[in-house]
């Protein structure tokens, strides 16, 4: 029985695995085909369609997704946490206000990009359409991921930390520069990567919000895709896979991003 449920376990594990990572082996290989239609010729690739890459066709467009992303991720950092540390003090109605700041989870992207271009319509706000309005619609959808892991890590703060920097003298604004933030940093940055990465990556409050001739990647891939499918857009897939891959790796090595992953702190 023990060797059954093993056996299943690690081929669950496999093919979960494949299923995720197959995927991801057909773009690589489609971003080195040496022809413009996808072909499959380990003996000839190349990295031609990188090159294409390097050009202001994609080039500013990512930069705009970076620029809206490091934004995203900041304001939705000190506000996640600022949030969290309040509900953390139990403050009356502080079970509503976070049900409240969770709550568009449960709202779908393009119900939310339609209700936000509808409200700056209304309040005669069409100028903020672009960049002001894609952060602040990126961070009403990421915030929830901020405050959810800033919360598990202020849950698993040891509040006879904060008790003895209170019983020595610290103030408020003390023990919670040099107490709490320390030890919850690696909840709140990896709360700020999963901001980036959404921001990064997203398509349906984007498409409602980007203005013509400003527009972030993942709009400007789908816009290309509509007139050709050639081994370019796997090309700018993979370099997003190895930036993500890079933001990423960066958090960890910063803060310790694993170690929320794993219910501790670093």
């Amino acid at each position: 029985m023990n060797r059954l449920i093993s056996f299943s376990f690690w081929f669950a594990l496999v093919f979960v695995l494949a299923f995720i990572t197959l995927p991801l082996l057909v773009v690589v290989a489609a971003s080195l085909s040496p022809t413009a239609d996808v072909t499959f010729r380990p003996s000839a690739w190349t990295l031609r369609w990188y090159q294409d890459l390097i050009s202001q066709r994609w080039l500013a467009p990512f930069a705009l997704s970076v620029k809206i992303a490091i934004a995203v991720s900041l304001i939705s950092g000190i506000i996640g946490t600022l949030a969290a540390y309040r509900a953390f003090e139990r403050i009356p109605g502080g079970s509503a206000v976070m049900a409240a700041l969770l709550s568009p989870l449960s709202v779908p992207q393009i119900v939310k990009g339609v209700a936000i271009v509808l409200f700056l319509s209304v309040l005669g706000l069409q100028p903020l359409l672009g960049t002001p309005s894609l952060i602040a619609a990126h961070c009403v959808l990421a915030l929830p991921f901020v405050i959810r892991m800033a919360a598990t890590a202020i849950a698993n703060f040891d509040g006879n930390l904060d008790r003895a920097g209170q019983v020595l003298g610290a103030s408020r604004w003390q023990r919670a520069r040099y107490i709490l933030l320390p030890a919850i940093k690696p909840g709140v940055l990896s709360g700020m990567t999963f901001a980036f990465i959404i921001s990064f990556n997203n398509i349906p409050l984007s498409v409602f919000l980007v203005r013509p001739g400003d527009t972030t990647l993942p709009i400007t891939v789908i816009n290309y895709l509509e007139y050709s499918l050639d081994p370019v857009l796997a090309a700018v897939n993979v370099a997003s896979m190895i930036f993500i891959l890079f933001v990423i790796l960066a958090f960890e090595k910063f803060g310790g991003f694993s170690a929320q992953l794993h219910g501790g702190s670093k």
